[in-house]
């Protein structure tokens, strides 16, 4: 039986004192694909920005082969063997594709010598990326740019690799081919928690799968066994059947805040970007905004999704 790689138990998480993820215990396997699903605003992604350390957990713990994450900063914690691909991708598009990897090898601290091999792995993964590799990563199509992020990551030779959304705004045959370089991963010995919105192409890759349904977990077991569930894969959590997910952050246990949640994130970070402040004030005035002029959003004034 395979050692547990990764661990969290009662994770809680969210932005300034606003929780949105509530007593999440979830863990990753050594060699395992693990599926994290959900409808858009369940706390996918803020899982995964507590368990790579951006977000600082309100309770519970992260553990990585049994040993405490608690306090431990996001640069720790990715050179402790836990990468995460975040959803945007995150190139530098005016970098060319091999200046963009070769970054990636000088912030790992991997030495020239040693950098030379690891890219020419990543080039024998993404072949694609190998005849791009002097075009700047702005230029490449979204497929590409998706590598380009992949790549980075693997760059780092992760134990664990956390990949955010890796197929949105992707073609169907692109896709299929990302997901073909995720199954191949625990062979290379990397294991891999992934969220996604082509919910049948995960859990067809994934051993193990979870739902978050409002910050919970309301699902936990094999992938096989959720895959059974005509209504879910239908669409019913991801809105891949039309379905327009929009979850409310809760301000406590038992308060609700009369936000969308969807796109929220992007805005915060927009706002925060165009303002010169941090996301944590932008985000509070937000609240203010929509807890001061509730009628605006129910007119349509001040709706954030």
């Amino acid at each position: 039986m395979s050692a547990t790689l990764l661990e969290a138990r009662g994770l809680r998480t969210g932005y300034g004192r606003i929780p949105v993820v509530f007593n999440v215990d979830l863990e990753v396997k050594e060699g395992e694909i693990v599926a994290l699903l959900g409808a858009n605003g369940a706390g996918k992604t803020t899982t995964l920005r507590a368990l790579s350390g951006m977000l600082p957990l309100m309770a519970g713990e992260v553990r990585l082969d049994g040993t405490s994450l608690k306090g431990t900063t996001p640069d720790a914690i990715a050179r402790g063997g836990i990468v995460h691909v975040p959803q945007g991708r995150g190139n530098f598009p005016n970098l060319r594709v091999d200046e963009t990897l070769r970054l990636a090898c000088a912030l790992a601290g991997v030495r020239r010598a040693e950098a030379d091999a690891r890219v020419a792995d990543v080039y024998a993964i993404f072949d694609r990326l190998y005849e791009r590799r002097t075009q700047l990563a702005g230029t490449l199509s979204g497929g590409e740019q998706q590598m380009l992020a992949i790549a980075r990551g693997l760059i780092m030779k992760p134990r664990l690799l956390m990949i955010d959304e890796m197929s949105q705004g992707l073609a169907p045959t692109i896709v299929q081919g990302l997901f073909s370089v995720v199954r191949s991963l625990p062979e290379q010995g990397v294991s891999v928690l992934i969220v996604e919105q082509f919910v049948t192409h995960a859990l067809a890759v994934a051993s193990r799968a979870y739902v978050l349904e409002k910050g919970e977990v309301a699902f936990s077991g094999k992938a096989a066994e959720l895959a059974r569930d005509e209504a879910f894969v239908k669409g019913s959590y991801l809105g891949e059947g039309g379905v327009d997910a929009a979850d409310e952050l809760r301000l406590d246990d038992t308060a609700d805040l009369p936000l969308h949640a969807d796109g929220l994130l992007e805005t915060i970070e927009e706002r925060a970007t165009e303002e010169g402040r941090n996301a944590t004030e932008v985000l509070l005035d937000l609240l203010r905004e929509a807890i001061e002029n509730p009628a605006a959003q129910r007119d349509g004034k001040g709706d954030m999704s």
